[in-house]
């Protein structure tokens, strides 16, 4: 059902932004500014004539659109009346009415908000905020992608049309069906997190289907010539496991218990013993199954008997069996990144009742989301996203605190 719209994701995210952008200053008179500062770098009119956004119109205030939708992401209203009454009042935000935002986001193709996403994520900031993060995480000198996914669960009926027909309703998803399938990949560096790559299907797809999807995201950043992948048990598949090995792409992910494999040499053991007690650590050669591809697996084994075991193809001699399991640990970020969006924005509370209106307030939130992360980076603040988000909404038309 959501087949074209991930390819369409997919397919926009091979390209990287070629627009001339400037280095983004942190200076600008209000909250809001500062908050699109960044958006304000990318060419949304271009994008718009792309899309044929306003071609049949006098005016067709994407710019203003764009900035609604990414405003109502971080910061959601009840209604969309309520949304209308912000515009008048809210810096930056030029009025309009709750129809006039209902009709354009459920008209308006989605594939546009798409790509500006990604014209963001490949902007030269976020290059360069890479570059810091990265940097800041002195022990690993090799950049971390997630991948994971989570459901949507959408709180008002979505409509459904057909790939022929737009009018033509083919299906309808109610609440408390399985939703939408939210598929991401993420650079996850220390305490840093940033979306890479998306795509957006049935609520019902299983995550390894959007794998390779996600790895064409990834792919594109001129900055990530040789990621470690992490990711856990739900895209467990040999043959994939042999695949990146084949391209000596290397990853980390959790081994199922009951897994078969020979092991064919013991690398080491180890014992870690604290005030808690004492843990063990295995680190094995292991052929898998029967696919003949020998590859590391590493078993953690705690103080209470309970074992995790990890598959990897990093190399012992560069990479002990301590250093491959905080690589795992950092995919919890991944976690850490659904549950902010959940959260602390609209994610699961869309107004429309379209598949292209959901969408296009979907990605308005990522793009909100991101620009948050950019905010944090510009105006360092105790409390993370939870404290930026509160600071955003609350002082919107005021000039930001200063910070001794």
């Amino acid at each position: 059902m959501f087949g074209l719209m991930t390819e369409t994701v997919h397919t926009l995210t091979q390209r990287s932004s070629d627009q001339n952008l400037s280095g983004g200053s942190c200076q600008s008179a209000t909250t809001a500014s500062e908050f699109y500062s960044l958006l304000d770098e990318v060419d949304s009119e271009f994008i718009a004539e792309q899309f044929d956004i306003g071609t049949y119109t006098n005016k067709h205030d994407f710019e203003n659109h764009l900035k609604v939708g990414v405003f109502e992401g971080i910061n959601p209203s009840d209604s969309l009346a309520e949304l209308a009454e912000k515009t008048a009042t809210h810096d930056q935000l030029e009025e309009m009415a709750a129809s006039t935002f209902s009709r354009r986001t459920n008209d308006r193709d989605y594939r546009a908000v798409v790509r500006l996403f990604f014209e963001l994520l490949h902007s030269p900031q976020l290059y360069h905020q890479r570059s810091v993060q990265r940097k800041r995480l002195e022990w690993l000198d090799r950049a971390v992608v997630a991948l994971d996914g989570t459901n949507l669960a959408l709180t008002r009926s979505v409509a459904v049309p057909s790939e022929l027909h737009d009018s033509e309703v083919i299906d309808e998803i109610k609440p408390g069906d399985r939703g939408l399938k939210f598929n991401f990949a993420a650079r996850v560096d220390g305490h840093a997190k940033q979306p890479l790559g998306v795509s957006v299907t049935a609520g019902e797809t299983r995550e390894p289907t959007q794998f390779d999807h996600l790895q064409g995201d990834v792919e594109v950043f001129a900055d990530l010539d040789s990621p470690i992948r992490v990711f856990d048990r739900g895209y467990l598949d040999y043959d994939r496991f042999c695949a990146l090995k084949e391209r000596e792409e290397d990853f980390v992910c959790l081994l199922q218990s009951d897994s078969r494999v020979d092991v064919l040499e013991r690398i080491q053991d180890i014992d870690i013993t604290d005030e808690a007690g004492t843990r063990h650590v295995r680190d094995d050669l292991i052929e898998l199954a029967e696919t003949s591809e020998t590859f590391r697996r590493i078993v953690f084994e705690d103080v209470d008997g309970e074992e995790i075991a990890y598959l990897t193809t990093l190399s012992p001699e560069k990479y002990d069996p301590v250093d491959v399991m905080n690589i795992y640990t950092l995919r919890t970020l991944i976690e850490i990144l659904f549950r902010e969006l959940k959260q602390y924005t609209n994610i699961e509370n869309f107004h429309s009742q379209s598949v292209n209106g959901v969408l296009f307030e979907l990605f308005c939130t990522l793009i909100g989301y991101v620009l948050v992360e950019w905010f944090r980076h510009c105006h360092p603040l105790r409390g993370g996203v939870p404290e930026a988000v509160r600071l955003i909404r609350t002082r919107w038309n005021k000039s930001l605190p200063v910070y001794g």
